[in-house]
């Protein structure tokens, strides 16, 4: 008998796995559109209608996309949104009836990459939860992993401290990501669009104050006095410098 000639087997390929999804609302016919919605799509979804039953599922993995409610029946969702970015560095897109701007403004300060008012358009929520997964491993300004020095300024960026002349600051993420930034490209102009894509993972739009809520907060733990920023000056017109080794010159103002 002629032996059969042994059979190639195929090369193994690892397989993708899809990205997961938290959606965090109370109201449990959001949570099952959603969850077909994110199901259609391609993506594993897990539920949770309270901030508590949110941090538990906070603790069992890293997630790469949160939708928030803001009206959780434990907690305002502005509050979890901390936890959520202490707990996995992911975006998150806060899903609200609040439609003001001033609750839109303190979300996207507070670390929210996107705000979308309810009732939503499915087609534009499947696109931007798409287009910002698609943006975070695509950063514009990847930041390296190191502590960072510059003259009086210390960041220890897995810490999230920044120490300014002896003084230790403790930091959330997009303040420490925002810093990092200015500390490794000081004497360049950096326009707020470069700055959101960096920061917020999304493209800015002329109502999107969330990088100039950023920038006031860190002048506060840079400046000697942040009504009058001598390092962190507002180029009219153009975006923010970080020139801590001059004063500020005649052409840019605060």
């Amino acid at each position: 008998m002629i032996p059969r000639p042994a059979q190639a087997h195929p090369p193994s390929v690892a397989v993708q796995q899809p990205d997961s999804i938290l959606v965090v609302d109370d109201d449990q016919v959001v949570r099952v559109l959603l969850r077909e919605l994110l199901l259609a799509e391609g993506y594993a979804v897990s539920e949770a209608g309270t901030a508590e039953q949110a941090e538990r599922q906070l603790r069992k993995k890293a997630w790469d996309l949160v939708l928030l409610d803001r009206r959780l029946p434990d907690c305002d969702g502005l509050l979890l949104l901390q936890t959520i970015k202490d707990k996995c560095d992911c975006p998150v897109i806060i899903l609200s009836v609040l439609d003001d701007e001033h609750d839109r403004t303190l979300g996207l300060g507070l670390g929210a990459q996107d705000y979308i008012t309810k009732p939503f358009s499915a087609t534009e929520l499947s696109l931007r939860i798409r287009n910002l997964l698609l943006a975070r491993n695509a950063s514009p300004l990847p930041l390296p992993s190191r502590e960072i020095e510059y003259g009086c300024f210390r960041l220890i960026q897995t810490t999230r401290r920044l120490i300014v002349s002896g003084v230790v600051h403790q930091l959330t993420l997009a303040e420490t990501r925002l810093a990092a930034v200015f500390l490794t490209h000081p004497g360049e102009i950096l326009d707020r669009n470069l700055l959101t894509q960096s920061i917020c993972h999304r493209e800015w739009s002329h109502n999107d104050r969330s990088i100039d809520v950023l920038v006031a907060r860190l002048r506060k733990y840079l400046e000697p006095n942040p009504k009058f920023p001598r390092w962190i000056v507002t180029v009219h017109g153009a975006g923010y410098l970080f020139n801590p080794d001059a004063d500020v010159d005649s052409s840019i103002s605060p």
